[in-house]
């Protein structure tokens, strides 16, 4: 976005502990802002203003730091706003507010980039590290059945209740859940790890134990589950807001990571609060508190009055701003979703089908079936069906996981010796059942994995050796992989 009154936002709302005093919370602010280079406001400021409910700070060069409290007999409420200018036309401005209802308290902390200036170019604000300094703090506690956390939370084989509940929104109050899904021979399609470092206080993220257990998941959720190394964000109330897989080329799944973030946070952050107060809210009660004095006590109020009524108008002016701010978020999100989609098949005709073998696999299915009939129509006149089905094949392009699962056949045959257990672990891990057929261990397709045929795998080491590559391509001839590039 360029110019005028454009702004990009990062905001998430996490779940707090009750009874943090308004010193603790005063404190925590100067901790933070300690760490923030750019931020010379305690040190050195220019003009203050210290009242009842509010302490204000600012600096010669526009930097301001504000602190208010209101208590009433509903909730309590702290909140600090700071703003530091940069020499790019830009002001960026981040908000903290802490609301306690006394049974349950709320913490929201909101970042904005602000043009000052027609010229400036705004760009979404990185997450204040407040937020995780109030986890390592100890102020945030469970959300739902979830702690939030900088480390991922791994699910073991017993886990298929929790999953369940991840999956149809009964698990968590506020986050979202970044569900990963694992790959063929359980491998994990990124860094869970530096995913729910970055995602810390913005959702959770949760790893599923192995590739079988996707398929327990699969007929407890009606296959609404990501599976075959694919990621999905479920909303609190189980919406599905995106599914993503790793690229074929991204091998370390640098690029599926930085999706994830980016598209996870663009999610929560166009979300509205929930429970905490913004800090507009914040400032409209101060000013509904004072209007209520100067109607009782002398006049000497008013002055203070009139200096809360224009802080209100402005935050009812913020208001409208931001919420053209998350109107221009999910704009853009619902936008990026139609650009970034190269399946055909909606996610519920795809549950009545059947799994897939990766995500995309109908699509490439189908683009393959299509473009062999355009083949086979060379010479023929072609129909308006015929000429339909040939622009269709232009515009679709096959989504290259096959040739992702081609080389991981290949990797499990290299070695003849291990080729029973490798290969082995990449049929079971599509649902296949073992069994042993004397020499030979014997791979039973599962009956919703249709059109695909029994294997066959020594179990003696001299077998492998011999037949190890040849088996390999056995199975991707019999997966039906080849065409599909």
């Amino acid at each position: 976005m360029l110019g005028g009154n454009s702004l990009s936002i990062f905001a998430t709302e996490l779940k707090a502990r009750p009874g943090i005093e308004k010193a603790t919370f005063v404190a925590a602010v100067v901790a933070w802002m300690r760490g923030i280079n750019r931020s010379t406001i305690l040190d050195a400021y220019d003009a203050y203003e210290d009242y009842s409910d509010e302490i204000w700070l600012e600096t010669a060069s526009g930097e301001s730091l504000s602190i208010k409290s209101f208590e009433s007999r509903d909730a309590t409420v702290f909140g600090a706003r700071l703003e530091i200018p940069d020499s790019l036309g830009r002001k960026w401005r981040t908000e903290c507010t802490l609301t306690d209802f006394g049974s349950s308290a709320y913490l929201r902390v909101r970042g904005q980039c602000v043009a000052i200036n027609h010229s400036a170019r705004v760009i979404a604000p990185k997450k204040p590290h407040f937020v995780r300094q109030s986890i390592e703090d100890g102020w945030c506690v469970s959300d739902g059945v979830i702690q939030p956390s900088s480390e991922p939370l791994f699910l073991n084989e017993n886990d298929l209740d929790l999953a369940k509940a991840v999956v149809t929104g009964t698990a968590t109050e506020l986050l979202p859940i970044l569900f990963v899904s694992r790959g063929n021979q359980d491998h994990l399609p990124l860094n869970v790890y530096d995913v729910a470092k970055r995602l810390e206080g913005v959702c959770h993220v949760v790893v599923e134990p192995s590739r079988a257990f996707s398929f327990g998941l699969m007929e407890a959720t009606q296959r609404k589950n990501p599976y075959a190394g694919a990621i999905a964000l479920f909303s609190p109330n189980g919406a599905e807001c995106f599914r993503l897989f790793q690229r074929f080329g991204d091998t370390r799944g640098a690029a599926l990571a930085t999706h994830c973030v980016e598209r996870t946070n663009n999610y929560v952050s166009s979300l509205a609060s929930r429970k905490a107060w913004e800090w507009q809210d914040l400032q409209e009660a101060q000013s509904r508190m004072l209007r209520e004095a100067v109607t009782t006590d002398s006049a000497d109020q008013l002055e203070e009055y009139i200096s809360a009524f224009d802080k209100d108008l402005a935050a009812k002016k913020e208001k409208i701003e931001n919420l053209e701010a998350r109107l221009a978020l999910e704009t853009a999100r619902a936008d990026g979703e139609v650009l970034v989609s190269e399946d055909l098949f909606p996610t519920a005709l795809k549950r009545k089908i059947g799994p897939e073998l990766y995500e995309g696999e109908f699509t490439d299915r189908l683009l393959a079936f299509l473009s062999k009939s355009q083949r086979e129509l060379t010479g023929v006149k072609k129909t308006r069906t015929d000429e339909f089905v040939a622009k269709l094949c232009q515009e679709l392009q096959f989504s290259g996981r096959s040739q992702t699962l081609i080389s991981q056949i290949k990797s499990a045959c290299r070695d003849g010796n291990e080729m029973p257990k490798q290969l082995g672990s990449i049929l079971t891990g599509f649902g296949f059942s073992k069994s042993s057929a004397g020499k030979h261990v014997k791979f039973e397709p599962p009956a919703d994995l249709f059109g695909l045929v029994t294997e066959v795998l020594p179990s003696t080491p001299s077998d492998s050796q011999r037949g190890g590559k040849n088996r390999g391509a056995d199975v991707i001839r019999n997966f039906g992989l080849s065409e599909l590039k």
